[in-house]
């Protein structure tokens, strides 16, 4: 628990919630989105850029 005495809740876990970084460590995606919402994700660390980089590629685009 943090010092604002919230905890984060239990998420399901499926291997497809699973993205690798560049040096071969594994990240979830349902944690990290929890961390980011509670404010606890650092903005320089590898798992927000982790976040950021699969929230981009996933995004929907615009063909003109």
């Amino acid at each position: 628990m943090d010092e604002s005495g919230k905890s984060l809740k239990a998420v399901a876990f499926t291997s497809q919630d699973l993205i690798q970084d560049g040096e071969g460590n594994w990240y979830h995606l349902p944690t990290l989105r929890a961390l980011h919402t509670a404010g606890r994700l650092a903005s320089g660390s590898a798992g927000y850029l982790l976040l950021m980089q699969h929230a981009a590629l996933n995004r929907p685009r615009l063909i003109a």
